[in-house]
């Protein structure tokens, strides 16, 4: 006896006439016209093990009337076929893959996603400065959710939806283009409770406000303290790097942007002027943004990471000035050896980017000592007053 319902192969027919009902003639065959599991894999050119596992689903069910028409020789109507359902084509994607994020993983990665907004690599780091488990937590989980459950960080556009390049990074060299802020290190919106109470503390004595310069095509950044905002120390925390990086010979000219704080030179273009004449000598120059907060982006970014992942994470190792300052240093220099995702930076740390332009002490670069700008400047201005307005420099050759 053969299978004259099927006249096609196993496959050709399921393509055909679909797998439920290709499986439902090979039921019949087997239950209702006797013929032997080997026998219909032969007819249909295909393995006999294909028979057996429909036989055996067949066998587990317990509805009476599917049990009926599949040994009945009548014809089956087609209000029917839904009873048969259970011969569709299981899905062959995996029941559990340990590289795939649990229920209560999944959970916690789009909560913080909806309560931060982050991108799923900001997300990784962000589980990783927080001391969650990392195991649980890894790269490849984060990232299987936010693509699983179409996942965005959210960003910032202008108004037209373009987003264009500060610089064009391609051409610019290292620190020829560096931009300049102040941050308050006591930021409520910041610092959680215990954090900010305990900077706040009078005991601890601790600076108040952080000074960031960083530099646009390697994002190399020079950080330094102070307990009091002054367009005196605004200018000279910039000759200092300026003297640094003169140190390390980079000798290419110098320009900084910056907004028109108080500290720096209050929008004033005469006394922006009288900046640039005290730079001048170094090969260097000064412009300030105009008001528009995102010309100085680069900077202002930097200022959220270290209440991440300084001030916020390291804030219950910090109590007196020392551990301040020695933390400080860990923490900028680990800032210019970890991986960059900004524009031209393909992934690499501020200090691997240096080693690629071919700067050869880009590691002595990178360690800029920590300064607290009050302990190293006020001292000068008590013993030559005159220094507040001007130092005496001789120029130096580009």
């Amino acid at each position: 006896m053969t299978c004259k319902s099927i006249v096609m192969s196993y496959k050709n027919n399921c393509k055909t006439e679909g797998p439920v009902i290709t499986r439902l003639k090979i039921a019949r065959h087997y239950f209702a016209d006797g013929i032997a599991q080997k026998d219909i894999a032969r007819d249909i050119g295909c393995h006999k093990n294909t028979v057996n596992k429909i036989i055996k689903i067949c066998k587990n069910q317990s509805d009476p009337k599917v049990l009926w028409l599949l040994s009945a020789n009548e014809k089956i109507k087609t209000s029917d076929l839904k009873l048969f359902e259970f011969l569709k084509f299981e899905s062959r994607r995996p029941k559990s893959n340990k590289r795939t994020a649990d229920e209560s993983t999944e959970k916690t990665i789009t909560e913080k996603h909806l309560k931060l907004n982050y991108g799923f690599k900001r997300l990784y780091k962000h589980f990783k400065i927080a001391g969650m488990d990392m195991e649980t937590f890894t790269f490849s989980k984060i990232k299987g959710v936010y693509k699983r459950l179409e996942l965005k960080g959210k960003k910032v556009r202008t108004v037209n939806g373009e987003r264009r390049a500060l610089y064009n990074y391609a051409e610019i060299g290292a620190f020829e283009q560096l931009q300049y802020d102040t941050k308050e290190i006591l930021d409520q919106h910041a610092l959680p409770t215990e954090i900010y109470q305990k900077f706040k503390s009078l005991k601890l004595n601790l600076p108040k406000y952080q000074w960031t310069i960083v530099d646009a095509k390697t994002k190399t950044r020079f950080l330094a303290w102070s307990y009091t905002l002054t367009s005196f120390y605004g200018l000279k925390f910039l000759q200092t790097v300026i003297l640094w990086l003169r140190a390390h010979n980079i000798q290419n000219k110098i320009n900084t942007r910056m907004d028109g704080g108080t500290e720096f030179f209050s929008a004033s273009e005469a006394k922006l002027s009288r900046w640039n004449e005290q730079l001048k000598p170094l090969g260097a120059s000064a412009e300030w943004t105009g008001g528009a907060k995102w010309k100085n982006n680069l900077v202002e970014r930097t200022h959220r990471i270290d209440d991440e992942e300084f001030y916020c994470p390291r804030g219950e190792y910090i109590n007196n000035v020392s551990d301040f300052l020695v933390e400080g240093q860990y923490w900028n220099f680990y800032y210019n050896c970890r991986p960059s995702d900004g524009i031209g930076m393909e992934g690499l740390s501020p200090k691997n980017k240096l080693d690629s332009l071919g700067v050869y002490n880009a590691d002595q670069i990178c360690r800029f000592p920590m300064l607290i700008l009050d302990n190293l400047f006020n001292p000068l201005m008590e013993t030559f007053p005159q220094a507040q307005s001007q130092y005496v420099l001789t120029p130096y050759p580009i």
